[in-house]
């Protein structure tokens, strides 16, 4: 399916104050119950004068399917080492070189 294919994974929010969460990185495993993915996490931080937090170093995430809002393919050059982000409006994107961009804000 998308094992070993790149991806933006955004989490569901439970409740409307929850920090916006998404992961981006490479599928390990793909099954019914989780998503392994290697990658690094961006936390989006309304109000500050920096909003975007992006993990310094890649991790190993385990992700149960139930958390999961969507996934998103990303094209396989994708660096997760030089992740880049703009504003538009009142939305954060991740550039994706080759691609439209992505969004990290609702």
């Amino acid at each position: 399916m998308i094992t070993g294919k790149m991806v933006k994974i955004r989490f569901r929010r439970h409740f409307p104050d929850q920090k916006q969460w998404v992961f981006m990185g490479k599928v390990l495993e793909f099954t019914e119950n989780w998503v392994t993915v290697e990658g690094k996490a961006i936390v989006l931080f309304k109000g500050r004068p920096e909003p975007v937090d992006i993990d310094k170093e890649p991790r190993i995430l385990m992700v149960p399917r139930g958390n999961i809002a969507h996934i998103r393919l990303l094209p396989d050059d994708f660096d997760i080492t030089k992740i880049k982000t703009s504003i538009k409006g009142l939305r954060t994107y991740v550039k994706v070189p080759n691609a439209p961009d992505t969004s990290i804000g609702e």
